[in-house]
Protein backbone atom coordinates (compact mmCIF):
# COMPACT_ATOMS: atom_id res chain seq x y z
CA UNK A 1 0.00 0.00 0.00
CA UNK A 2 1.70 3.23 -0.82
CA UNK A 3 1.19 6.04 1.45
CA UNK A 4 0.70 9.21 -0.02
CA UNK A 5 1.38 12.75 2.40
CA UNK A 6 -1.90 14.74 1.87
CA UNK A 7 -0.87 18.02 3.74
CA UNK A 8 1.64 19.07 0.37
CA UNK A 9 -2.03 19.67 -1.30
CA UNK A 10 -3.43 21.55 1.47
CA UNK A 11 -2.93 24.65 -0.14
CA UNK A 12 -3.82 24.01 -3.63
CA UNK A 13 -6.87 22.65 -1.84
CA UNK A 14 -7.52 25.76 0.51
CA UNK A 15 -7.47 28.10 -2.72
CA UNK A 16 -9.72 25.89 -4.99
CA UNK A 17 -12.12 25.28 -2.09
CA UNK A 18 -12.07 29.25 -1.59
CA UNK A 19 -13.47 29.73 -5.15
CA UNK A 20 -15.98 27.11 -4.93
CA UNK A 21 -17.48 28.66 -1.89
CA UNK A 22 -17.35 31.66 -3.83
CA UNK A 23 -19.39 30.33 -6.61
CA UNK A 24 -21.76 29.00 -4.56
CA UNK A 25 -22.88 32.42 -2.67
CA UNK A 26 -22.87 33.82 -6.32
CA UNK A 27 -25.14 31.36 -7.65
CA UNK A 28 -27.69 31.56 -4.55
CA UNK A 29 -27.26 35.52 -4.27
CA UNK A 30 -29.12 35.22 -8.08
CA UNK A 31 -31.09 32.29 -7.43
CA UNK A 32 -32.89 34.19 -4.74
CA UNK A 33 -33.32 37.12 -7.54
CA UNK A 34 -35.02 34.47 -9.61
CA UNK A 35 -36.31 31.09 -7.83
CA UNK A 36 -37.83 29.82 -10.81
CA UNK A 37 -34.28 30.04 -12.73
CA UNK A 38 -33.43 26.60 -11.83
CA UNK A 39 -30.25 26.59 -14.12
CA UNK A 40 -28.49 28.40 -10.45
CA UNK A 41 -29.43 24.93 -8.82
CA UNK A 42 -27.68 22.96 -10.96
CA UNK A 43 -24.69 25.57 -10.50
CA UNK A 44 -24.61 25.17 -6.74
CA UNK A 45 -25.21 21.20 -7.14
CA UNK A 46 -21.49 21.41 -8.99
CA UNK A 47 -20.02 23.19 -6.97
CA UNK A 48 -21.11 21.30 -3.43
CA UNK A 49 -20.33 17.88 -5.58
CA UNK A 50 -16.32 19.17 -6.32
CA UNK A 51 -16.11 20.19 -2.92
CA UNK A 52 -17.45 16.94 -1.27
CA UNK A 53 -14.79 15.36 -3.58
CA UNK A 54 -12.44 16.95 -2.53
CA UNK A 55 -12.69 17.18 0.78
CA UNK A 56 -13.16 13.47 1.14
CA UNK A 57 -9.78 13.13 -0.28
CA UNK A 58 -8.24 15.35 2.41
CA UNK A 59 -9.82 13.58 4.76
CA UNK A 60 -11.89 16.59 5.60
CA UNK A 61 -15.09 14.40 6.61
CA UNK A 62 -16.99 17.17 8.15
CA UNK A 63 -16.97 19.36 5.45
CA UNK A 64 -17.64 16.34 3.20
CA UNK A 65 -20.23 15.35 5.16
CA UNK A 66 -22.10 18.96 5.45
CA UNK A 67 -21.93 18.83 1.44
CA UNK A 68 -23.55 15.67 1.09
CA UNK A 69 -26.60 17.01 3.42
CA UNK A 70 -26.71 19.94 1.15
CA UNK A 71 -26.76 17.60 -1.96
CA UNK A 72 -30.37 16.87 -0.31
CA UNK A 73 -31.32 20.40 0.03
CA UNK A 74 -30.22 21.17 -3.88
CA UNK A 75 -31.89 18.21 -4.84
CA UNK A 76 -35.52 18.66 -3.02
CA UNK A 77 -35.21 22.11 -4.67
CA UNK A 78 -34.42 20.61 -8.55
CA UNK A 79 -37.25 18.29 -7.71
CA UNK A 80 -39.72 21.39 -6.40
CA UNK A 81 -39.87 19.20 -3.18
CA UNK A 82 -39.35 22.88 -1.30
CA UNK A 83 -39.36 26.57 -2.19
CA UNK A 84 -35.93 28.79 -2.37
CA UNK A 85 -36.84 31.01 0.04
CA UNK A 86 -37.03 28.18 3.01
CA UNK A 87 -33.76 27.35 2.21
CA UNK A 88 -31.59 30.32 1.32
CA UNK A 89 -30.75 31.26 4.95
CA UNK A 90 -29.73 27.25 5.87
CA UNK A 91 -27.92 27.44 2.86
CA UNK A 92 -25.86 30.50 3.15
CA UNK A 93 -25.43 29.41 7.01
CA UNK A 94 -23.22 26.51 5.04
CA UNK A 95 -21.48 28.33 3.24
CA UNK A 96 -20.13 30.59 6.02
CA UNK A 97 -19.47 27.37 7.92
CA UNK A 98 -17.21 26.65 5.20
CA UNK A 99 -15.30 29.55 5.02
CA UNK A 100 -14.60 29.58 8.63
CA UNK A 101 -13.59 25.92 8.54
CA UNK A 102 -11.06 26.84 5.44
CA UNK A 103 -9.88 29.66 8.12
CA UNK A 104 -9.20 27.39 10.68
CA UNK A 105 -7.72 24.90 8.47
CA UNK A 106 -5.23 27.84 7.34
CA UNK A 107 -4.48 28.18 10.84
CA UNK A 108 -3.10 24.19 11.41
CA UNK A 109 -6.18 23.92 13.28
CA UNK A 110 -9.07 21.19 13.47
CA UNK A 111 -12.13 21.76 10.68
CA UNK A 112 -15.63 22.58 12.30
CA UNK A 113 -17.71 20.15 13.42
CA UNK A 114 -20.90 20.22 10.91
CA UNK A 115 -22.88 17.34 13.40
CA UNK A 116 -25.43 20.16 14.60
CA UNK A 117 -25.72 21.60 10.86
CA UNK A 118 -26.77 18.92 9.28
CA UNK A 119 -29.53 18.00 12.03
CA UNK A 120 -31.21 21.29 10.83
CA UNK A 121 -30.94 20.03 7.62
CA UNK A 122 -32.78 17.05 8.28
CA UNK A 123 -35.35 18.69 10.05
CA UNK A 124 -35.70 21.02 7.04
CA UNK A 125 -36.04 18.31 4.94
CA UNK A 126 -38.42 15.90 6.87
CA UNK A 127 -37.82 12.40 7.41
CA UNK A 128 -38.99 11.80 4.03
CA UNK A 129 -35.85 12.96 1.98
CA UNK A 130 -34.92 11.12 -1.09
CA UNK A 131 -31.07 10.85 -0.72
CA UNK A 132 -30.83 8.76 -4.44
CA UNK A 133 -29.08 10.93 -6.55
CA UNK A 134 -27.29 10.48 -10.07
CA UNK A 135 -24.02 11.67 -10.71
CA UNK A 136 -24.01 14.01 -13.80
CA UNK A 137 -20.42 15.03 -13.14
CA UNK A 138 -18.53 14.69 -16.60
CA UNK A 139 -15.29 13.55 -16.55
CA UNK A 140 -12.76 13.40 -19.13
CA UNK A 141 -9.48 11.90 -19.93
CA UNK A 142 -7.71 14.73 -22.21
CA UNK A 143 -5.04 16.54 -19.99
CA UNK A 144 -4.77 20.02 -20.43
CA UNK A 145 -1.45 22.49 -20.51
CA UNK A 146 -0.89 24.08 -17.37
CA UNK A 147 -1.70 27.27 -18.06
CA UNK A 148 -1.00 29.31 -14.60
CA UNK A 149 0.16 28.74 -11.44
CA UNK A 150 -0.71 30.12 -7.78
CA UNK A 151 2.04 31.81 -6.11
CA UNK A 152 2.91 32.80 -2.82
CA UNK A 153 2.27 36.29 -1.93
CA UNK A 154 5.70 36.44 0.04
CA UNK A 155 7.58 35.30 -2.77
CA UNK A 156 5.92 38.34 -5.07
CA UNK A 157 6.78 40.38 -2.17
CA UNK A 158 10.83 39.21 -1.98
CA UNK A 159 10.61 39.45 -6.06
CA UNK A 160 9.26 43.37 -5.55
CA UNK A 161 12.02 44.16 -2.76
CA UNK A 162 14.76 42.68 -4.87
CA UNK A 163 13.75 44.69 -7.46
CA UNK A 164 13.61 47.55 -5.24
CA UNK A 165 17.19 46.97 -4.67
CA UNK A 166 18.35 46.97 -8.15
CA UNK A 167 16.41 50.29 -9.22
CA UNK A 168 18.54 51.73 -5.70
CA UNK A 169 21.76 50.75 -6.95
CA UNK A 170 20.71 51.37 -10.83
CA UNK A 171 20.23 54.75 -9.70
CA UNK A 172 23.97 54.82 -8.12
CA UNK A 173 25.41 53.50 -11.54
CA UNK A 174 23.80 56.57 -12.67
CA UNK A 175 25.97 59.09 -10.99
CA UNK A 176 28.59 57.38 -11.22
CA UNK A 177 28.05 57.38 -14.90
CA UNK A 178 27.55 61.58 -14.83
CA UNK A 179 30.64 61.90 -12.90
CA UNK A 180 33.11 59.28 -15.24
CA UNK A 181 31.61 60.00 -18.65
CA UNK A 182 33.15 56.52 -20.30
CA UNK A 183 30.61 55.89 -23.45
CA UNK A 184 31.36 52.26 -22.95
CA UNK A 185 29.86 52.50 -18.89
CA UNK A 186 27.19 55.18 -20.30
CA UNK A 187 25.99 52.44 -23.13
CA UNK A 188 25.76 49.84 -20.05
CA UNK A 189 23.88 51.05 -17.45
CA UNK A 190 21.25 52.70 -19.93
CA UNK A 191 20.59 49.20 -21.24
CA UNK A 192 20.74 48.19 -17.70
CA UNK A 193 18.03 50.62 -16.70
CA UNK A 194 15.90 49.52 -20.18
CA UNK A 195 16.13 45.91 -18.81
CA UNK A 196 15.25 46.74 -15.62
CA UNK A 197 12.26 49.03 -16.20
CA UNK A 198 11.13 46.14 -18.21
CA UNK A 199 11.31 43.70 -15.47
CA UNK A 200 9.98 46.19 -12.66
CA UNK A 201 6.72 46.44 -15.12
CA UNK A 202 6.44 42.79 -15.50
CA UNK A 203 6.81 42.32 -11.76
CA UNK A 204 4.16 45.13 -11.16
CA UNK A 205 2.50 43.34 -13.26
CA UNK A 206 2.40 40.01 -11.55
CA UNK A 207 1.27 41.47 -8.32
CA UNK A 208 -1.61 43.45 -9.89
CA UNK A 209 -5.09 41.20 -8.87
CA UNK A 210 -8.56 42.65 -10.33
CA UNK A 211 -10.65 44.21 -7.80
CA UNK A 212 -13.48 41.95 -8.25
CA UNK A 213 -11.51 40.32 -5.51
CA UNK A 214 -13.11 42.41 -2.96
CA UNK A 215 -16.45 43.52 -5.36
CA UNK A 216 -17.05 39.95 -5.32
CA UNK A 217 -17.37 39.11 -1.49
CA UNK A 218 -20.12 42.39 -0.97
CA UNK A 219 -23.19 41.12 -2.67
CA UNK A 220 -23.97 38.45 0.32
CA UNK A 221 -22.42 41.38 2.81
CA UNK A 222 -25.27 43.90 1.27
CA UNK A 223 -28.00 41.13 1.21
CA UNK A 224 -27.42 40.25 4.73
CA UNK A 225 -27.40 43.81 6.04
CA UNK A 226 -30.51 44.50 4.11
CA UNK A 227 -32.09 41.09 5.58
CA UNK A 228 -31.59 42.02 8.91
CA UNK A 229 -32.78 45.83 8.49
CA UNK A 230 -36.06 45.02 6.72
CA UNK A 231 -34.93 46.76 3.41
CA UNK A 232 -35.17 45.76 -0.01
CA UNK A 233 -31.80 46.69 -2.25
CA UNK A 234 -30.25 45.69 -5.17
CA UNK A 235 -26.36 46.03 -5.43
CA UNK A 236 -24.91 46.89 -8.65
CA UNK A 237 -21.07 46.51 -9.50
CA UNK A 238 -18.88 47.55 -12.62
CA UNK A 239 -15.11 47.38 -13.42
CA UNK A 240 -14.58 44.26 -11.33
CA UNK A 241 -11.77 43.38 -13.85
CA UNK A 242 -9.96 46.73 -13.48
CA UNK A 243 -6.43 45.79 -11.83
CA UNK A 244 -4.45 47.18 -8.53
CA UNK A 245 -1.30 46.31 -7.02
CA UNK A 246 -2.13 43.44 -4.23
CA UNK A 247 -0.89 45.53 -1.29
CA UNK A 248 -3.51 48.77 -2.31
CA UNK A 249 -6.14 45.90 -2.76
CA UNK A 250 -5.41 44.54 1.38
CA UNK A 251 -5.21 47.92 2.20
CA UNK A 252 -8.52 49.65 0.77
CA UNK A 253 -10.86 46.48 1.62
CA UNK A 254 -12.08 47.74 5.01
CA UNK A 255 -12.66 51.45 3.55
CA UNK A 256 -14.91 49.72 1.16
CA UNK A 257 -17.12 48.14 3.85
CA UNK A 258 -17.58 50.90 5.79
CA UNK A 259 -19.19 52.64 2.90
CA UNK A 260 -21.45 50.04 1.63
CA UNK A 261 -22.28 49.65 5.60
CA UNK A 262 -22.88 53.50 5.47
CA UNK A 263 -25.09 53.44 2.43
CA UNK A 264 -27.14 50.51 3.71
CA UNK A 265 -27.49 52.15 7.23
CA UNK A 266 -27.95 55.67 6.44
CA UNK A 267 -28.43 56.08 2.70
CA UNK A 268 -30.80 53.38 1.42
CA UNK A 269 -34.57 54.23 3.59
CA UNK A 270 -36.68 51.42 4.38
CA UNK A 271 -39.32 50.70 1.55
CA UNK A 272 -42.49 52.61 3.40
CA UNK A 273 -40.58 55.69 3.12
CA UNK A 274 -39.57 55.07 -0.18
CA UNK A 275 -42.87 54.38 -1.48
CA UNK A 276 -44.33 57.93 0.69
CA UNK A 277 -41.03 59.67 -1.61
CA UNK A 278 -42.51 58.16 -4.31
CA UNK A 279 -39.24 55.96 -5.52
CA UNK A 280 -39.12 52.11 -5.78
CA UNK A 281 -39.29 49.79 -2.78
CA UNK A 282 -36.31 48.53 -3.60
CA UNK A 283 -33.20 50.79 -3.23
CA UNK A 284 -30.13 50.46 -5.45
CA UNK A 285 -26.25 50.71 -4.45
CA UNK A 286 -23.58 51.02 -6.99
CA UNK A 287 -20.05 49.82 -6.39
CA UNK A 288 -17.92 50.72 -9.76
CA UNK A 289 -14.11 51.23 -10.66
CA UNK A 290 -12.69 52.75 -13.57
CA UNK A 291 -8.73 53.61 -14.63
CA UNK A 292 -7.70 56.82 -14.61
CA UNK A 293 -3.60 57.64 -15.25
CA UNK A 294 -1.93 56.24 -12.75
CA UNK A 295 -4.94 55.91 -10.38
CA UNK A 296 -8.09 53.78 -9.83
CA UNK A 297 -11.37 56.35 -8.76
CA UNK A 298 -13.77 53.85 -6.85
CA UNK A 299 -17.70 54.96 -6.47
CA UNK A 300 -20.20 54.47 -3.84
CA UNK A 301 -23.41 55.52 -4.87
CA UNK A 302 -27.05 54.93 -3.47
CA UNK A 303 -30.23 56.39 -4.71
CA UNK A 304 -31.20 56.92 -1.02
CA UNK A 305 -32.56 60.27 1.03
CA UNK A 306 -28.88 62.05 0.30
CA UNK A 307 -27.20 63.63 3.30
CA UNK A 308 -29.22 65.91 5.79
CA UNK A 309 -27.20 68.97 5.39
CA UNK A 310 -29.27 70.71 8.01
CA UNK A 311 -28.79 68.14 10.73
CA UNK A 312 -24.92 67.66 9.82
CA UNK A 313 -24.46 71.54 10.23
CA UNK A 314 -26.29 71.51 13.75
CA UNK A 315 -23.94 68.25 14.77
CA UNK A 316 -20.82 69.73 13.47
CA UNK A 317 -21.63 73.11 15.25
CA UNK A 318 -22.27 71.56 18.75
CA UNK A 319 -18.99 69.08 18.35
CA UNK A 320 -17.37 72.52 17.25
CA UNK A 321 -15.82 70.96 13.97
CA UNK A 322 -17.44 73.90 12.11
CA UNK A 323 -17.20 77.63 12.25
CA UNK A 324 -20.62 79.87 12.01
CA UNK A 325 -19.80 81.21 8.80
CA UNK A 326 -18.86 77.25 6.93
CA UNK A 327 -20.16 76.60 3.52
CA UNK A 328 -21.82 73.74 2.43
CA UNK A 329 -18.86 72.35 1.27
CA UNK A 330 -17.29 72.59 5.34
CA UNK A 331 -20.68 71.36 6.31
CA UNK A 332 -20.62 68.58 3.86
CA UNK A 333 -16.82 67.03 4.30
CA UNK A 334 -17.65 67.53 8.37
CA UNK A 335 -18.77 64.15 7.83
CA UNK A 336 -15.62 62.58 7.28
CA UNK A 337 -14.60 64.11 10.72
CA UNK A 338 -16.41 62.14 13.56
CA UNK A 339 -19.85 63.66 12.87
CA UNK A 340 -23.05 61.47 13.29
CA UNK A 341 -26.44 62.46 12.70
CA UNK A 342 -27.43 58.65 13.57
CA UNK A 343 -30.48 58.97 15.92
CA UNK A 344 -29.52 55.29 17.57
CA UNK A 345 -25.75 53.34 17.36
CA UNK A 346 -26.76 49.83 15.60
CA UNK A 347 -24.33 46.87 14.89
CA UNK A 348 -23.78 48.37 11.51
CA UNK A 349 -23.11 52.13 12.12
CA UNK A 350 -24.32 55.44 14.18
CA UNK A 351 -20.61 55.89 15.79
CA UNK A 352 -19.66 58.80 13.56
CA UNK A 353 -16.16 56.73 12.99
CA UNK A 354 -16.40 54.73 9.99
CA UNK A 355 -15.87 57.71 7.35
CA UNK A 356 -13.14 59.26 9.19
CA UNK A 357 -11.33 55.89 9.36
CA UNK A 358 -11.76 55.59 5.52
CA UNK A 359 -10.63 58.99 5.14
CA UNK A 360 -7.45 58.88 7.30
CA UNK A 361 -6.61 55.36 5.61
CA UNK A 362 -7.37 56.43 1.99
CA UNK A 363 -5.18 59.79 2.36
CA UNK A 364 -2.49 57.37 3.72
CA UNK A 365 -2.19 55.63 0.83
CA UNK A 366 -1.70 58.93 -0.90
CA UNK A 367 -5.14 58.90 -2.22
CA UNK A 368 -7.82 61.01 -1.72
CA UNK A 369 -12.28 60.68 -1.11
CA UNK A 370 -15.12 63.05 -1.81
CA UNK A 371 -19.16 62.90 -1.56
CA UNK A 372 -21.90 64.44 -3.59
CA UNK A 373 -25.06 64.44 -2.82
CA UNK A 374 -28.66 65.74 -3.50
CA UNK A 375 -31.77 65.83 -1.40
CA UNK A 376 -33.59 63.05 -1.84
CA UNK A 377 -31.75 61.40 -4.48
CA UNK A 378 -28.90 59.90 -2.83
CA UNK A 379 -24.99 60.05 -2.01
CA UNK A 380 -21.85 59.24 -4.21
CA UNK A 381 -18.80 58.65 -2.10
CA UNK A 382 -15.73 58.83 -4.77
CA UNK A 383 -11.90 57.34 -3.47
CA UNK A 384 -8.98 58.04 -6.41
CA UNK A 385 -6.41 55.49 -5.05
CA UNK A 386 -3.19 55.18 -6.49
CA UNK A 387 -2.38 51.83 -8.78
CA UNK A 388 0.60 50.98 -6.36
CA UNK A 389 2.21 52.00 -3.12
CA UNK A 390 5.35 50.97 -3.82
CA UNK A 391 6.97 53.26 -6.62
CA UNK A 392 5.76 57.01 -7.14
CA UNK A 393 6.80 59.96 -9.12
CA UNK A 394 8.12 63.41 -6.47
CA UNK A 395 9.34 66.14 -7.31
CA UNK A 396 13.28 66.72 -4.82
CA UNK A 397 13.77 70.17 -3.21
CA UNK A 398 16.56 71.34 -1.54
CA UNK A 399 15.99 72.79 2.20
CA UNK A 400 19.54 74.11 3.62
CA UNK A 401 21.91 71.01 3.29
CA UNK A 402 18.96 68.22 3.26
CA UNK A 403 16.75 67.13 0.27
CA UNK A 404 13.09 65.91 0.70
CA UNK A 405 10.77 64.37 -1.61
CA UNK A 406 7.18 66.02 -2.29
CA UNK A 407 4.58 63.56 -3.87
CA UNK A 408 4.72 64.99 -7.62
CA UNK A 409 0.31 63.67 -7.02
CA UNK A 410 -0.07 66.91 -5.13
CA UNK A 411 2.41 69.25 -6.73
CA UNK A 412 0.24 71.54 -8.30
CA UNK A 413 2.63 74.57 -9.22
CA UNK A 414 5.82 76.24 -8.48
CA UNK A 415 6.56 79.86 -8.20
CA UNK A 416 9.48 82.24 -7.37
CA UNK A 417 8.44 85.36 -5.80
CA UNK A 418 10.33 88.52 -4.04
CA UNK A 419 10.35 87.90 -0.78
CA UNK A 420 8.70 90.98 0.27
CA UNK A 421 5.73 89.98 -1.39
CA UNK A 422 4.93 87.39 1.61
CA UNK A 423 2.89 89.19 3.94
CA UNK A 424 1.74 88.25 7.37
CA UNK A 425 -2.12 86.94 7.85
CA UNK A 426 -3.80 86.21 11.30
CA UNK A 427 -0.24 84.33 12.79
CA UNK A 428 0.89 82.98 9.24
CA UNK A 429 2.43 83.88 5.98
CA UNK A 430 0.85 84.09 2.73
CA UNK A 431 1.14 85.29 -0.74
CA UNK A 432 -1.26 86.27 -3.18
CA UNK A 433 -1.44 84.24 -6.45
CA UNK A 434 -4.07 85.00 -9.45
CA UNK A 435 -6.04 87.42 -6.52
CA UNK A 436 -5.64 84.00 -4.55
CA UNK A 437 -4.72 83.78 -0.84
CA UNK A 438 -2.21 81.10 -0.28
CA UNK A 439 -0.52 80.45 3.54
CA UNK A 440 3.19 79.24 3.12
CA UNK A 441 4.61 77.02 5.46
CA UNK A 442 8.71 77.31 5.96
CA UNK A 443 10.26 73.95 5.95
CA UNK A 444 13.06 75.00 7.64
CA UNK A 445 11.48 76.51 10.47
CA UNK A 446 9.45 73.14 11.00
CA UNK A 447 11.76 70.82 10.76
CA UNK A 448 14.01 73.32 13.12
CA UNK A 449 16.80 73.36 11.24
CA UNK A 450 19.57 76.22 12.64
CA UNK A 451 19.45 79.56 10.56
CA UNK A 452 22.02 80.01 8.63
CA UNK A 453 24.38 82.92 7.85
CA UNK A 454 24.43 83.94 4.26
CA UNK A 455 27.16 85.08 3.22
CA UNK A 456 25.63 85.81 -0.60
CA UNK A 457 25.18 89.82 -1.51
CA UNK A 458 21.98 91.16 -0.68
CA UNK A 459 22.23 93.06 -3.85
CA UNK A 460 22.03 89.90 -5.83
CA UNK A 461 18.52 89.49 -6.88
CA UNK A 462 18.51 85.98 -6.45
CA UNK A 463 18.99 86.82 -2.79
CA UNK A 464 15.11 88.62 -2.25
CA UNK A 465 13.65 85.83 -3.90
CA UNK A 466 11.83 82.48 -2.46
CA UNK A 467 11.40 79.36 -3.86
CA UNK A 468 7.63 78.06 -3.24
CA UNK A 469 6.25 74.47 -3.82
CA UNK A 470 2.16 75.36 -4.73
CA UNK A 471 0.39 71.80 -3.02
CA UNK A 472 -2.70 70.94 -3.29
CA UNK A 473 -4.91 68.50 -1.15
CA UNK A 474 -8.84 68.00 -2.15
CA UNK A 475 -9.56 72.08 -2.43
CA UNK A 476 -7.02 73.49 -0.69
CA UNK A 477 -3.74 74.91 -0.80
CA UNK A 478 -0.54 75.56 0.25
CA UNK A 479 2.97 77.14 -0.28
CA UNK A 480 6.35 75.16 0.95
CA UNK A 481 9.15 77.47 1.04
CA UNK A 482 12.20 75.84 -0.37
CA UNK A 483 15.82 76.64 -0.78
CA UNK A 484 15.88 75.33 -4.26
CA UNK A 485 14.13 72.85 -6.75
CA UNK A 486 15.88 69.93 -7.87
CA UNK A 487 14.42 67.52 -10.31
CA UNK A 488 11.09 65.55 -10.80
CA UNK A 489 12.05 61.14 -10.64
CA UNK A 490 10.33 57.54 -10.06
CA UNK A 491 11.67 56.92 -6.40
CA UNK A 492 11.13 53.35 -4.30
CA UNK A 493 8.41 54.73 -1.48
CA UNK A 494 10.26 52.93 1.64
CA UNK A 495 8.82 52.93 5.21
CA UNK A 496 10.11 54.67 7.86
CA UNK A 497 12.30 53.21 10.86
CA UNK A 498 11.09 52.87 14.02
CA UNK A 499 11.99 56.48 15.24
CA UNK A 500 10.84 58.55 12.60
CA UNK A 501 7.47 56.81 12.49
CA UNK A 502 5.95 58.80 15.14
CA UNK A 503 6.51 62.07 13.05
CA UNK A 504 3.83 63.02 11.45
CA UNK A 505 5.44 65.21 8.84
CA UNK A 506 6.67 62.15 6.99
CA UNK A 507 5.10 59.49 4.76
CA UNK A 508 8.13 57.52 3.89
CA UNK A 509 11.50 57.35 2.69
CA UNK A 510 14.16 56.56 0.10
CA UNK A 511 16.91 56.14 -1.31
CA UNK A 512 18.35 57.76 -4.13
CA UNK A 513 21.84 57.51 -6.17
CA UNK A 514 24.33 59.06 -3.88
CA UNK A 515 23.14 56.55 -1.24
CA UNK A 516 21.49 58.99 0.67
CA UNK A 517 18.51 58.10 2.53
CA UNK A 518 15.64 61.07 1.65
CA UNK A 519 12.59 61.47 3.74
CA UNK A 520 9.26 62.33 1.81
CA UNK A 521 6.86 64.60 2.87
CA UNK A 522 3.41 63.72 4.48
CA UNK A 523 1.19 66.24 2.61
CA UNK A 524 -1.99 66.14 4.41
CA UNK A 525 -0.40 66.26 7.64
CA UNK A 526 1.67 69.07 6.49
CA UNK A 527 -2.01 70.98 5.77
CA UNK A 528 -3.71 69.52 8.69
CA UNK A 529 -0.99 71.32 11.35
CA UNK A 530 -1.02 74.24 9.34
CA UNK A 531 -4.95 74.26 9.98
CA UNK A 532 -4.70 73.29 13.52
CA UNK A 533 -2.04 76.56 14.08
CA UNK A 534 -4.71 78.96 11.72
CA UNK A 535 -7.82 77.80 14.15
CA UNK A 536 -5.31 78.42 17.04
CA UNK A 537 -4.16 81.50 16.19
CA UNK A 538 -7.87 82.54 15.62
CA UNK A 539 -9.05 81.61 19.02
CA UNK A 540 -5.94 83.38 20.74
CA UNK A 541 -6.85 86.58 18.61
CA UNK A 542 -10.95 85.97 19.68
CA UNK A 543 -10.01 85.48 23.13
CA UNK A 544 -7.71 88.69 23.31
CA UNK A 545 -10.44 90.90 21.48
CA UNK A 546 -13.24 89.58 23.90
CA UNK A 547 -10.46 90.01 26.67
CA UNK A 548 -10.24 93.88 25.44
CA UNK A 549 -14.03 94.13 24.96
CA UNK A 550 -14.35 93.07 29.00
CA UNK A 551 -11.77 96.02 30.10
CA UNK A 552 -13.38 98.52 28.39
Amino acid sequence: MINININKYKDTFLSEAKEHVYSMNKHLLELEKNPAKTAFVNDIFREVHTLKSMAATMNYNHTAQLCHAMEDILDALKKKKIEVEKCTDILFNCFDVFESSLKEIYNGKEELNTDSLIKKIQTLLGPNKDTRRTNNKQRTTKVEKIQSIEVKIEKLDRLMNLTEELLINKMRLDTIKEELHHPELKSAVDTLGRLLSDMQYNVMQSRMVPIGFVFNRFPRMVRDLAKDQKKEINLEMEGSDIELDRSVIDEISESMVHLLRNAVDHGIENPADRKRAKKPAHGTIKLTARRTKGFVVIEVTDDGSGLQIDNIKNTANRNGILFPNATKEDIKNSIFSGVSTAKKVTDVSGRGFGLNVVKNKIESLGGNIDVESEPQEGSTFIMEIPLTLAIIKTLSVRVRDKIYEIPLVNVERLVTVDSVKIKGMMGHEAIVLNEESIPITRLDIIFKMVHRQDSADPTDASFNEQSIVIIRKDNEKMGLAVDEFLTTQEIVLKPLNKLLRKNKYFAGSTIIGSGDVVLILDVANLMLTKRVKEVRSREVRSREVRSREVER
